[in-house]
């Protein structure tokens, strides 16, 4: 019976220690966030494609890897899965930079394709190769959702309808054909307008008429060349804060301003970003004064530990603002500092809302 016993418990043993190695063999469910580049210039020699993931196994023997160029497949193999020390609070996994060995190539739209073997997970996304790129944008406002360690040299920034933005380097300006968008899915294009202006910087419009989504951006020469900004752009939706009322017009110091209105916070739709769940993005709202001469801006953040956040409620329908006490103020319509006559309106992300008049007393 003893020996029974002990022939059961080896079996059992064995059983669990064989089901214990599958069940550890198995990747877990990867998450691509995306490309560290874009776009990228040819290469005459053996390269590295980068991109950033989390939970990606670094067991390198469980991927196939397979890149296209639309027509045939390029043999490129799977290097390096690097582990960085930056992370998120949603998540106890951290940021990877996994290394793809790819060979010389030229110019062309190019699909790169991962596939877990042990799960069968696969995942695709397509990357440009361009004779050349730019690295300079100063868009309407500075909202960034940058993905990395700090290593990566061009940040992410938002960038919305309805506004305008600011190639600052790195472009020749002369004999421009158009500024286009091509949708980083479908590849339709949009032609934008442009201008350059008196700093000689190249400032193009992203009307209303963009669907939100992923874009490539690119300036078109009238001798047919190229060049593109090496980041994807996502466009978000214009939201227009709207001031319904305010409690009153006429102010003294150490009293309460109230706003009521529509949209006084701009809201990011996080679910077009690759830090989706991930990360909070969010842009800053700000309240200003206007008079004849200048603006005055105070602002009331965009995060919760941001001064003044809690002065506008979560709906995000109404703003309060203390009219600081003459000793404490620097919001002056004349010299002597005995009061301000002007209007009030909200900036709200890239957008600003309508203006109501009001003077306040000190």
């Amino acid at each position: 019976m003893k020996k029974l016993i002990f022939v059961v418990t080896i079996l059992t043993g064995i059983l669990f220690y064989s089901c214990s190695s599958d069940e550890e063999s198995i990747s877990p469910t990867f998450r691509f966030l995306e490309f560290e580049k874009d776009v990228l210039l040819p290469a005459l020699n053996e390269r590295d494609i980068t991109f950033f993931a989390i939970d990606f196994d670094p067991n390198i023997g469980n991927w196939e890897i397979t890149l296209s160029d639309g027509q045939k497949n390029i043999p490129v193999t799977l290097s390096q899965v690097e582990t960085t020390r930056f992370g998120w609070v949603n998540t106890e996994s951290n940021l990877q930079r996994i290394y793809i060995k790819a060979p010389a190539f030229g110019n062309g739209d190019y699909t790169l394709t991962i596939k877990n073997n042990t799960t069968n997970q696969i995942y695709s996304d397509t990357f440009l190769v361009r004779g050349d790129i730019f690295t300079n944008i100063e868009p309407t406002t500075i909202t960034s959702y940058t993905i990395g360690d700090g290593t990566n040299k061009t940040p992410d920034y938002l960038y919305f309808q309805n506004t305008s933005n600011t190639i600052t380097q790195g472009v020749t300006t002369n004999g421009i054909e158009r500024v286009r968008l091509e949708n980083a899915t479908t590849f339709e294009s949009f032609t934008l307008g442009h201008e350059v202006n008196t700093n000689g910087f190249l400032r193009f419009d992203i009307p209303l008429t963009i669907p939100v989504g992923t874009y490539f951006l690119s300036i078109v020469y009238n001798n047919g060349l190229s060049t593109y900004y090496e980041k994807d752009i996502v466009v978000m939706e214009q939201k227009l804060p709207k001031i319904n009322a305010i409690n009153k017009e006429m102010f003294v110091e150490g009293e309460t301003l109230t706003i009521t209105g529509e949209a006084l916070r701009y809201f990011v739709n996080e679910e077009l970003l690759p830090t989706n769940g991930l990360s909070t993005i969010r842009t800053r709202t700000d309240l200003i004064f206007k008079d004849q001469n200048r603006d005055f801006q105070f602002s009331f953040g965009a995060y919760e530990d941001d001064e003044n956040f809690e002065n506008i409620n979560p709906a995000a329908t109404e703003l309060s603002f203390k009219i600081p006490l003459k000793s404490e103020s620097f919001l002056f319509s004349d010299r002597d500092q005995t009061f301000f006559e002007g209007e009030v309106f909200i900036r709200s992300g890239a957008y600003e809302s309508n203006s109501f008049p009001v003077r306040i007393d000190y």
